[in-house]
């Protein structure tokens, strides 16, 4: 995506940055888009945004390999760890491309569930940057694994590890459980 604000040169200075402003205002969803202020009268700033349409879409069609992305994921997990969600820290164990136009990111790990808005956009920022992703927005997908074991009775002790828990809690110890 590629914004293009029109009319620039007959503009004063003061309503150029009031432009400027309004525009990152009411326009803050949009800060992936490259914005570009020409004057197609005299077609100053034209081959700019042209030149930025054809970075757009190849971004928005790039093709990111498993190993550059899990790489990257590594190396923004080293800079900022995710922040606990509840009692456990989200496990991010890699990443891959799950589409295009516009990219999607798959991240696979566990507790991924409750994954902050924040740490989100932190991850968003951190691939567009690696990956030269610009004037198109990115989105990111967590895939949580589930714990095997959830829900599965613990099978009973045998009478030998009943014997060995009981002398170990006359000694102090704990051993099972």
């Amino acid at each position: 995506l590629v914004l293009a604000v029109n009319k620039w040169d007959g503009l004063d200075e003061y309503h150029r940055d009031q432009v400027k402003r309004d525009i990152e205002r009411k326009l803050h969803f949009l800060s992936f888009a490259k914005l570009h202020f020409i004057s197609a009268l005299n077609g100053t700033g034209v081959d700019k945004v042209l030149k930025s349409v054809d970075e757009a879409y190849a971004a928005a069609m790039a093709k990111l390999s498993t190993p550059k992305l899990t790489r990257a994921l590594i190396g923004a997990l080293e800079k900022q760890a995710p922040p606990k969600s509840g009692r456990f820290t989200p496990k991010m164990r890699y990443a891959h491309q799950g589409g295009s136009n516009p990219p999607l990111i798959v991240i696979h790990g566990s507790v991924l569930d409750d994954v902050s808005a924040s740490y989100t956009r932190y991850l968003e920022r951190t691939f567009c940057e690696i990956f030269k992703l610009k004037g198109t927005p990115l989105r990111i997908q967590y895939n949580s694994s589930k714990n095997p074991f959830e829900g599965s009775k613990p099978k009973p002790l045998t009478e030998s590890e009943q014997r060995k828990a009981h002398r170990a809690r006359i000694r102090g110890r704990k051993l099972y459980g």
